[in-house]
């Protein structure tokens, strides 16, 4: 039975105005799914840069500033940033950390007084040997794991990142358990993406979510705790039939494509074709998005989806188009997609008769309705 309570909290959540702040292009980790290597280069980012970019985000209207990397506990002037954010008007400031530098007490401590108001921990396994083969970083759990002790003796807002792969998959219900004993009441599990190490190591780390399905069913269980949030980024929904309620918001979708908007921007106005396209689009989260630009920048017009066969009698979607221009606003083509073709198929589908013609149906209806709507003929 779906928590409508919890659900509304989640939806008020995904609609908050975040700010993402990169501090740093360093890391003291070597994750073996890290998307972000490739940009690392060592640098601390100024201090001044990042002050303009918390400045950015408040004139948009941002209330959520989030910290990042790398590794942002390694920038030496982390308090003065966190003290700044207060003083722009930011009501919740985050940081994302591995947790090591706060295995120093005094630094959690700092951190607190600073005004910091919630860490998300990346923590991929409560093992000792699983944990250090996927940071590459001898040491490295002992340490993250008192950082994590000393946050919640902190009293901060906790939660804990886990990127699904490979080598954790099979008891990541045992690793959500171990960390909800601790006092953990807050996840995000992570699909992996194929870019930086990700990519490197893809044949080692990257998981078939036929072959995953009943240990990833087993973590899926514990979300209807109510005391619990568990939530999935960039899960693709085909993991999530029966745990529908999990699938990730399509609002979400913005921060993805702001991500790469530059790439995708050059793409629509010069025909300079993403630098990632290739290979590696059949394992990414966004691939029908970027599938569906090309589609409307070569054929000038591009449809909205059709119902499938299954339910065409019960819910008819409303016909619209959407036309290419080069001055288009990347947003609104977003939105165009995400109304009417950000559409899903059950692993079911792939043994119905209209498979090969089905575009599947919409994310909302299945993410309100369950999968269970489509009858596969």
């Amino acid at each position: 039975m779906r928590n409508q309570q919890r659900d509304k909290i989640r939806e008020q959540i995904a609609k908050e105005k975040r700010h993402w702040v990169r501090l740093t292009k360093t890391c003291n980790l070597n994750c073996l799914f890290c998307l972000d290597k490739e940009n690392q280069n060592g640098e601390i980012v100024p201090i001044r840069k990042i002050y303009e970019d918390l400045k950015k985000g408040r004139g948009e209207s941002a209330t959520r500033a989030i910290l990042s990397g790398g590794e942002p506990t390694l920038h030496p002037q982390l308090l003065k940033i966190i003290k700044k954010a207060k003083k722009l008007g930011y009501n919740h400031v985050q940081i994302i950390t591995n947790g090591r530098m706060l295995s120093y007490k005094k630094f959690a401590e700092k951190l607190k007084n600073a005004g910091l108001d919630e860490i998300t921990f990346s923590l991929h396994s409560h093992l000792k040997g699983p944990f250090e083969e996927m940071t590459q970083t001898t040491g490295s759990y002992l340490q993250s794991i008192k950082g994590l002790l000393n946050a919640l003796e902190q009293k901060f807002i906790i939660s804990v990142d886990i990127v699904i792969n490979k080598i954790n998959y099979k008891t990541l219900k045992d690793t959500l358990n171990f960390f909800i004993k601790l006092g953990v009441t807050e996840f995000d599990l992570l699909h992996i993406v194929p870019f930086g190490n990700s990519w490197l190591n893809k044949d080692k780390i990257f998981l078939s979510p036929i072959k995953s399905q009943k240990f990833l069913n087993a973590a899926f269980a514990l979300s209807k705790n109510k005391n619990l949030f568990i939530w999935t980024n960039r899960l693709p929904a085909t993991y999530l039939e029966g745990y529908e309620e999990l699938i990730q918001s399509p609002i979400k979708l913005h921060d993805e494509i702001q991500g790469k908007e530059p790439g995708f921007k050059d793409y629509i106005q010069n025909n300079h074709t993403m630098s990632c396209f290739g290979e590696r689009c059949s394992y990414c989260f966004i691939q029908d998005f970027c599938k569906d630009l090309v589609e409307l920048k070569n054929n000038k017009i591009l449809k909205s989806k059709n119902t499938p066969p299954c339910l065409s009698k019960k819910n008819k979607h409303p016909k619209t188009i959407f036309k290419f221009k080069k001055n288009m606003n990347l947003y609104q083509f977003l939105d165009f997609y995400i109304n009417h073709r950000y559409f899903v198929k059950s692993i079911r589908c792939g043994k119905c008769c209209h498979f090969e013609r089905c575009d599947g149906e919409h994310i909302n209806l299945i993410r309100t309705q369950g999968f269970r709507v489509l009858k596969p003929e």
